[in-house]
């Protein structure tokens, strides 16, 4: 379809841009990491409507992501920009909606220094007709299950969503397209990281030899597999991957289930021949997975066993750092390590870069997998797989594992080890491929918790082989103290006592607001109004603005055994989001807990902190559409991380005031929840996240942004004394990996 016109901006040079061409769309030199253009339209306009803008960029990055901010009379913000995700020297293109005249467009075509040539930048009106159509055959590609096999269908779909959630059907169809810009999650760049990265760290030849010659006590790995009516190719290229293994202490045990083909069973009695660490058993009838593996398992000689299905692969140098793991850590009783699967095209896709040691996301899912290698002592202790949980068998093991063994027992390699094979009708194609995994899924988390003597109760997750835990609460439920500090602007603080008060469902609650140095009349009327609820208190804090100076006396105040830290421009959008957080703050084992918090829009503004991102820490999935999965489903997991935001954050009054509160001397603004968050993790606590407390976050709307230079300065101060002080640990968060980015926040690949 040919558009016309095609409104070609005028870029003129606003930051961050050496000019090498003076031409409007030509070459440049990118001076900084944040390179700008304002866009001019010299003779024709930017009207309301729908634009397909197309955009081509060559650099030196294989992949970048521009942006596009339109200024409505508040400025350039930046969770309104416009992301058009590209490829060098590769058109891309996306739809947009203006809805109304913009007082100026910016454009950033990358996150990088370094020359680009702008070969293309277009913004075209279409129809609304035509934009619907790219935009629900643009999501029937990302997720068929949700939107069906056509356009009819899936514009039907949407609008029965619109109209279930009372929202406009061309906003929700705006804003689930543009989600997908936000977060790709796109795979396209593996290849290149396997180059870049993965094989310029793989362990020389040299590495393997030293052990192999100097190591007096080699660690022996026992490769448990077991087999049923295995493909014959796809079982053979399994085997070899064993064989082939660079390190060479090693034994491969195979039970082989009561298969039916004579073929196989010759097969496997020829290379037990040809190779004497190769072992099998064989059954006469079909026991089922469980007892197939356990029967494995009882071949095993070695010091560790490591799983491997009878279809898959593992790197050549896996046996190689497990033992070189267990050499540096001899008291390891679990390794795992990261893996990526295999197409029907033989290609390297979806890699797996797991978090280290994360107990809560192992109740919410089997995020371990593979490759995983347990100590062989601990697995007679624990009695290896059982029966009945057929499907799950390996979540089991590793649940009851997990009651055995203490964290630094534990070691993640961050390395891709193990590669699944995506054959039809595996889970490692659709984990809704087998449905009775999930139910014994379920089955498995419920009777580790019965077995920890945890009153818990477990139920479904929203995706096939995920779970959540319904922690308990006792009979009397502990006071909460929901602290909010604000000054004036009773426009959002209304709206969040608000919400409070009418959508919680958790009766034990006091709200203490903290007044800090209101002035309107309005505002002083409003206080008196709400000190006549019963539980709602106003507190003045006389002094200047100091974030953690306002909560620590707040809390030195509180009633409630338990604290909650909220903004002013916090709205409650689900009634069960207090009881949700209370029942995991008073954990035992627990410190923070953050919850999930959206735009108004319904895209997702925090799901945790990663640290790292920026110098210092990022907020995971920002930018997300709140019904995305995330990455590997991370968006609808309980989990553990390094740090929540304090915009809504749960603990015990005990353990703020034993952590020593936030830092009100360094951090008076920025990063004073990370470094409480990290402080409370040094006493030996898990910070936790939960999906399951959902609310809006109008983010910075009483205080504003960070845009004065007395602001920037003070941001950059608090961002050096966090760099400072935490050093390294910043740039390696255990509930990440290092193998994904440290500039942005959508878990894409650090190549």
């Amino acid at each position: 379809m040919r558009f016309n016109p095609r409104i070609r901006p005028r870029l003129k040079p606003l930051n961050h841009i050496g000019e090498t061409s003076k031409s409007s769309i030509g070459s440049w030199t990118s001076t900084g990491d944040d390179p700008q253009f304002l866009c001019e339209f010299p003779f024709l306009d930017l009207h309301t409507g729908w634009y397909m803008i197309t955009l081509e960029i060559e650099c030196e990055n294989a992949f970048d992501s521009a942006k596009i901010y339109t200024d409505l009379g508040e400025g350039y913000i930046e969770d309104q920009a416009i992301k058009i995700p590209y490829q060098s020297r590769r058109i891309s293109k996306r739809i947009v909606r203006f809805d109304r005249r913009a007082l100026g467009i910016r454009f950033d075509p990358l996150s990088s220094k370094g020359e680009f040539t702008i070969r293309q930048l277009t913004m075209s009106p279409i129809a609304f007709r035509f934009a619907e159509n790219r935009m629900l055959s643009k999501l029937m590609r990302r997720s068929p299950s949700d939107y069906g096999n056509s356009i009819v269908e899936a514009r039907n779909r949407l609008k029965e969503k619109a109209a279930q959630t009372g929202e406009k059907y061309q906003s929700l169809l705006d804003t689930r397209y543009a989600a997908l810009f936000s977060n790709p999650l796109r795979s396209h760049d593996y290849n290149q990281w396997i180059e870049k990265v993965e094989n310029t760290q793989k362990p020389s030849v040299n590495n393997v030899i030293s052990i192999e010659r100097n190591v007096s006590e080699r660690p022996k790995m026992s490769v448990v597999m077991p087999t049923f009516n295995s493909d014959l190719q796809l079982l053979d290229e399994a085997i070899q991957s064993v064989i082939s293994q660079s390190y060479s202490n090693w034994q491969l045990c195979i039970s082989d289930d009561g298969s039916n083909a004579p073929e196989l069973i010759k097969y496997l009695k020829n290379i037990c021949q040809n190779d004497q660490r190769i072992v099998a058993v064989y059954s006469d009838e079909s026991r089922g997975i469980a007892a197939n593996t356990n029967a494995a398992l009882q071949l095993a000689t070695g010091d560790y066993c490591v799983f491997l299905d009878h279809d898959d692969l593992l790197a050549e140098h896996a046996l190689y750092e497990v033992a070189n793991a267990i050499i540096e850590n001899p008291s390891l009783k679990l390794i795992y390590s990261d893996e990526d699967k295999i197409d029907s095209a033989g290609a390297r896709v979806e890699p797996h870069f797991k978090p280290d040691w994360n107990p809560d996301l192992l109740l919410a899912q089997n995020y371990i997998c593979h490759l995983v290698a347990l100590d062989r002592d601990l697995l007679a202790r624990v009695g290896g797989c059982r029966t009945g949980y057929d499907g799950a068998q390996d979540h089991d093991l590793l649940l009851r594992v997990m009651g055995e063994i203490q964290a630094y027992e534990v070691r993640h390699l961050p390395k891709i080890l193990y590669h699944w094979r995506m054959a039809e009708g595996s889970t490692s194609v659709t984990a809704g491929a087998k449905t009775y995994t999930t139910d014994s899924g379920v089955a498995a988390v419920q009777n580790y918790l019965d077995e920890a003597g945890v009153d818990a109760t477990v139920e479904v997750g929203k995706y096939a082989n995920t779970y959540r835990v319904n922690w308990p609460l006792p009979e009397k439920n502990p006071k909460v103290s929901i602290i909010i500090p604000t000054r004036d602007r009773i426009d959002i603080l209304s709206i969040c006592i608000a919400s409070v008060l009418k959508k919680t469902d958790y009766k034990n609650y006091e709200i203490v607001v903290v007044n800090n140095e209101s002035e309107e009349p309005a505002t002083l009327e409003y206080f008196e109004k709400i000190k006549q609820q019963p539980n709602v208190r106003v507190i003045d804090y006389n002094d200047q603005f100091n974030y953690s100076a306002i909560n620590n006396f707040a809390v030195s105040q509180a009633a409630g055994s338990v604290v909650t830290l909220m903004n002013n421009d916090i709205e409650v959008i689900d009634g069960g989001w207090l009881q949700e957080m209370v029942s995991h703050a008073i954990r035992r084992e627990i410190g923070c807990v953050g919850a999930k918090l959206l735009y108004k829009n319904n895209m997702v503004q925090h799901a945790g902190v990663i640290l790292g991102i920026g110098g210092v820490a990022g907020h995971a999935h920002k930018y997300f559409d709140a019904e995305s999965a995330g990455y590997f489903s991370r968006l609808h997991l309980t989990q553990n991380m390094s740090a929540v935001t304090a915009a809504c954050l749960t603990v015990e009054k005990r353990i703020y005031q034993e952590a020593g509160g936030l830092n009100e001397t360094h951090l008076k603004v920025a990063f004073n929840d990370v470094d409480f968050c990290l402080r409370v993790g040094m006493q030996g606590l898990r910070n936790v996240w939960t999906p399951y407390a959902l609310l809006y976050h109008h983010e910075s709307i009483s205080r504003g942004h960070d845009n004065t230079r007395e602001k920037q300065t003070r941001f950059k101060k608090e961002a050096l004394y966090m760099q400072q002080q935490w050093g390294k640990v910043l740039e390696s968060d255990p509930a990440y990996n290092r193998n994904l980015t440290l500039t942005r926040e959508d878990f894409s690949l650090a190549a």
